[in-house]
């Protein structure tokens, strides 16, 4: 963020805040008291994430809460604080149905709740543009330290373990087609995005497309382990990312996957 602003943030209860971040506890699987938060606001940045995301359906309410309900308290908050603008982190799997690729905004309803909570998210958003400018960045496969429940993560350890990689069926046998970003050059976008008051929706990666093969390949690589691969009956899907945006508001330079991986690994050892 830029240097000068005061930044709040609302956090579950007993993290510790950042260096110059004043932290206002919550719970969002509860309805957020505005009272607790700034009369007055600039910009309002949406980057919570559910604990339980993953579990369905054990996980709907408190997915419910943090990616829809959440979002309609924070629009609103926003609105009557006098926002300038509004941020809303999303999935790339909004554009990744089982398949294969939908571009743009008009995606094709998926099969899990995670991505249809994003989806509905998205949705409700777009009518509060008449309001401010509202920014929703699809965040495709972000990988990189402190990301251990993350698909990338996930490989590297199955990789370490010597345990079979799966390989979806079509798309030439190398499994899923994917766009991937760092995680700092993640935060990079999400960080000018919001400074400059983007208003739309964008796809957050780095250019290049990989396949899982490949991906699994240059894990085994870097960590000096052979691989070992199993073929699924399942087809492949191209998870991959609409760079017409970024482009349009100046595309920066990020890293690719050897080297994204290799400043992984080095801040496993650092």
């Amino acid at each position: 963020m830029a240097a000068g602003n005061e930044i709040f943030s609302l956090q579950r209860p007993g993290h510790a805040p950042q260096d110059g971040i004043r932290a206002i506890e919550w719970d969002l699987s509860q309805p957020i008291d505005a009272s607790i938060l700034p009369a007055k606001i600039d910009a309002v940045a949406h980057l919570a994430l559910a604990r339980d995301f993953r579990r369905f359906p054990e996980g709907v309410a408190d997915l419910f809460a943090v990616n829809v309900r959440t979002t309609i308290e924070l629009l609103e908050y926003a609105r009557t604080a006098g926002a300038s603008r509004f941020f809303m982190a999303s999935t790339g799997n909004s554009q990744a149905p089982d398949t294969g690729l939908a571009i743009g905004d008009e995606p094709v309803p998926p099969n899990d709740f995670y991505t249809a909570s994003k989806l509905a998210a998205e949705a409700l958003v777009r009518p509060y543009r008449s309001c401010f400018p509202v920014n929703v960045l699809r965040a495709f496969f972000p990988y990189g330290p402190a990301q251990d429940a993350k698909t990338i993560q996930r490989m590297i350890a199955r990789v370490r373990a010597r345990e079979p990689i799966s390989l979806s069926a079509g798309l030439s046998g190398d499994g899923d087609q994917l766009s991937l970003i760092y995680i700092d050059d993640l935060v990079t976008i999400f960080a000018r995005s919001i400074n400059e008051g983007w208003n739309g929706l964008f796809d957050a990666a780095a250019p290049e497309v990989i396949s899982v093969r490949q991906i699994v390949l240059e894990i085994g690589r870097q960590l000096g382990i052979d691989p070992v691969f199993e073929q699924a009956k399942n087809p492949a899907k191209k998870m991959c990312a609409d760079m017409s945006g970024l482009d349009e508001k100046g595309r920066a330079e990020y890293r690719s996957f050897a080297q994204g991986l290799s400043d992984l690994l080095a801040g496993e050892t650092a």
